[in-house]
């Protein structure tokens, strides 16, 4: 939210309106422990970027996904913190959970970047398709080590 407001150049109240509504709802969604809230306060959140997006004129945001990759880490640093578990978690666990968030970051990252680059028509030869089929063998990766692992 604070990048969209200080990098737009137009209706920057608006943009910090639809961020602090989101930033709002967080706040109320962490300590009342409501689930359920948190994706309408992380929505808001990244639709301040979408409105600072619209109102933006000129080429594609390069930041778009450095964006997307905060966003996924405050969605899931934001669950993790309103999961009902009161025992502690083992070193080994936490570093896991911090590696998984990390690589999360990262693929989102990339996969960003590579439709960013896909979309602005940069033309990037061999190491760009060489990063292209990385990232999306990574992204195929980390859904099928989250499909393992979740519980139905």
């Amino acid at each position: 939210m604070v990048y969209a407001v200080a990098a737009g150049n137009r209706l920057q109240g608006v943009v910090a309106g639809v961020g602090a509504a989101g930033c709002a709802l967080t706040a109320l969604a962490l300590p009342g422990r409501w689930p359920s809230l948190l994706p309408a306060g992380l929505a808001g959140v990244g639709g301040s970027y979408g409105v600072f997006l619209g109102l933006h004129s000129g080429a594609v945001d390069a930041a778009a996904p450095a964006v997307a990759a905060a966003l996924f880490v405050a969605a899931e640093l934001g669950f993790w913190s309103l999961e009902r578990s009161a025992a502690r978690y083992e070193r080994a666990a936490v570093a896991r959970r911090l590696l998984g968030l990390i690589g999360g970051a990262v693929a989102t990252g990339l996969v960003g970047s590579l439709v960013l680059a896909a979309a602005s028509g940069v033309s990037g030869g061999v190491g760009l398709e060489a990063a292209g089929v990385a990232a999306a063998a990574l992204t195929l990766a980390a859904i099928a080590f989250l499909a393992s692992r979740s519980s139905v």
